[in-house]
């Protein structure tokens, strides 16, 4: 697990970029604290940096990587899973290895592939490929989008790096608040790729893979979600696959030179992969979770706890507190570096600093919502039948005066004019109406609202039904872009790697081919996942449903919280892209106490916002820079 960083065919001298190289990896220490390496090629006027937090190889495996002859050279962020495999396979093709490190595998298999490389990984990863007799850079990212790689037009070349953080520092990319992607931020509480919140900077989408050769650039996905079921299929016969296909994705992901942990909520999913991890492992897990000792509503100590105690594991927890929020938000979204509030950073933030003090890496349950039903959202109908009789005129007039948002969510949704459209208002923060209302003339602009947020048309095509329609849009869209953009650079913060083994390769593969009866079943969501849990786990918890980690809706009423958004959004609302006026009108509303809990999710946005423009467009943080003037709607 490292951070990665390069500045390619640049207009610079070759001490510029390695000075430049430098301190995008210093920005990046806490992703790689155990090394950094930095290579400069003066003739391509180019080079790549990397700071390692070392797993693998402890003592070989640095990094820029190279081929034999130093032609190529690699640098790679994230696990490549099957790294043994390809290096046999490669040895016997003749290629010599200094290592045994994964990353090292990456400039042999595109010497001898190509591009087409990328079909042979296992893994999570961003990678970044330099052909210099070529003069060729290749970026790409894994499938489901694990690692974040961002990227930017610079110095007449192309600059890259882990984080948005580095690119600043690079001192050859500068920080412009986006318009179109803040409007975006309002609409769904994330932004899609490629889009960042920055307007000179773009991230890699999940699969996707971007080559920069004679000045020009060229971007395809390498990799795209598509489904592949069929009607004829053996629900028995598919839960002993799935079994085994995730309990080996589970020992692979476990493979490291140093101990792995266990994120553990006391779901299935995580319980799931702590039962395989108990099997596979010499000596008792070490075992984490968050409880929530004001809000039992939310709290699964109880069951996280059944758990560890059923696998003999050694268990250690985190408490959250309301108070801690306006105390952690900040920090939280200036790591996370995008305007995302649509998953809860702070309780991440929490459980990563738990873990990150005593191991080096840890496996979760991450990916198996969006790949097997877990949410609830995905098998609701009846707006669907509303759609039907409901003229779209009607809806849209009773959506501009509802005041209450799922009501108002809903009514959008009968109006959209599509069942993919009205699939994206089930996440809806404000309405463009809204928007227009709260954001200041400046930065107001008249979309794209959530239509960046769709599924790709070359994954609905394969999509049959709603079911798997809306688990496209989960996860080609909130878990790459939200979810697991906020686990990476929360956890990195701490030099902790999170790894998902429902996110494998095999596991993907598997759950794509699922018909939706496999999915959904008797009332049961996740049905052929319950079918192997029931095998795996205590009854108490195999039999349990979706709770979901989230924020206590109680934060708004919670008097500290309240405080800290009134302060925060109205004392810096002239250095923000909000409408100081409207802004306090609309928040005398929404902060009251009878009010609280109907607006959490949209009071928090707009906070989220606000800390990010503070983060990197006001006061001094590290690598913050002034906003220079927007360009009018």
């Amino acid at each position: 697990m490292c951070g990665i960083a390069g500045i390619v065919n640049a207009d610079l001298s070759a001490e510029a970029i390695r000075r430049g190289l430098e301190r995008m990896c210093a920005a990046m220490v806490h992703r790689g604290p155990d090394e950094q390496g930095v290579a400069v090629f003066p003739a391509q006027r180019s080079g790549l940096g990397a700071r390692r937090l070392s797993l693998v190889d402890l003592e070989h495996g640095s990094q820029p990587v190279r081929n034999e002859d130093g032609s190529i050279q690699a640098v790679l962020n994230g696990e490549i899973y099957n790294h043994v495999s390809l290096r046999d396979e490669l040895v016997r093709r003749g290629h010599r290895f200094r290592s045994s490190c994964d990353s090292e595998v990456i400039p042999h298999l595109y010497q001898e592939y190509g591009d087409e490389f990328l079909s042979r990984l296992e893994g999570m990863y961003g990678i970044a490929v330099l052909d210099l007799q070529r003069g060729r850079l290749l970026l790409a990212r894994d499938r489901a989008g694990m690692k974040p790689l961002y990227w930017s037009r610079c110095a007449g070349g192309v600059a890259f790096a882990s984080e948005v953080r580095a690119l600043l520092a690079s001192g050859v990319v500068r920080a412009e608040p986006d318009p179109e992607a803040l409007d975006v931020a309002l609409g769904l509480g994330w932004i899609p790729a490629p889009r960042t919140g920055f307007k000179n900077i773009e991230k890699l989408p999940a699969g996707g893979c971007l080559v920069f050769e004679g000045g020009k650039l060229h971007r395809r996905q390498h990799w795209r979600l598509r489904y592949t079921a069929t009607d004829h299929h053996d629900i028995g016969r598919s839960a002993d696959d799935l079994e085994k296909v995730l309990g080996d994705a589970v020992a692979s992901h476990l493979k490291a030179d140093v101990p792995v942990g266990v994120f553990v909520s006391g779901g299935i999913d995580s319980s799931l992969v702590a039962a395989f991890a108990a099997e596979r492992t010499s000596g008792p897990l070490r075992t984490f979770s968050i409880v929530f000792p004001d809000h039992p509503e939310l709290d699964e100590s109880r069951y996280s706890r059944l758990v560890a105690q059923s696998l003999g594991a050694d268990h250690h927890e985190v408490e959250f507190r309301a108070g801690q929020l306006p105390e952690l938000l900040p920090a939280v979204t200036r790591h996370i570096e995008e305007p995302a509030s649509a998953t809860p950073g702070v309780l991440t933030h929490l459980l990563a600093g738990l873990a990150g003090a005593k191991v080096k890496a840890v496996v979760g349950g991450e990916g198996s919502d969006e790949l097997f039903a877990g949410y609830g959202w995905t098998q609701r109908q009846r707006l669907y039948r509303l759609r039907r009789f409901t003229p779209s005129a009607v809806a849209r007039f009773a959506a501009r005066h509802l005041k209450h948002p799922s009501r108002r969510n809903s009514a959008l949704a009968i109006a959209a004019p599509d069942e993919a459209a009205a699939d994206l208002e089930r996440f809806r923060r404000f309405s463009p109406d809204e928007k227009r209302r709260l954001l200041a003339r400046e930065w107001q602009v008249a979309g794209p609202d959530l239509g960046a947020g769709r599924v790709p048309d070359e994954t609905l095509a394969t999509c049959t039904d709603r079911l798997q329609r809306r688990l496209a849009l989960d996860f080609t869209g909130r878990l790459a872009d939200s979810i697991l953009l906020k686990n990476d650079k929360i956890a990195m913060a701490h030099s902790l790697e999170v790894r998902m083994p429902f996110l494998d390769n095999s596991v993907i593969d598997f759950a794509r081919s699922l018909p939706s009866h496999a999915r959904v079943n008797q009332g049961r969501e996740k049905y052929v996942l319950s079918l192997v849990a029931a095998r795996k786990l205590p009854k108490e918890i195999a039999e349990r449903h979706k709770l979901g980690l989230r924020y206590p809706t109680g934060c708004l009423a919670d008097p500290t919280f309240t405080r800290f958004a009134r302060e925060l959004l109205l004392d810096h609302a002239a250095r923000g892209p909000f409408d100081r006026g409207r802004l306090e009108s609309v928040l005398e509303g929404w902060l009251h106490p009878s009010e609280a809990s109907r607006h959490f999710t949209r009071v928090l946005s707009l906070v989220v916002l606000q800390c990010w423009w503070n983060a990197f467009f006001t006061g001094t943080p590290e690598h913050a820079v002034s906003a220079p003037s927007p360009v009018s709607a």
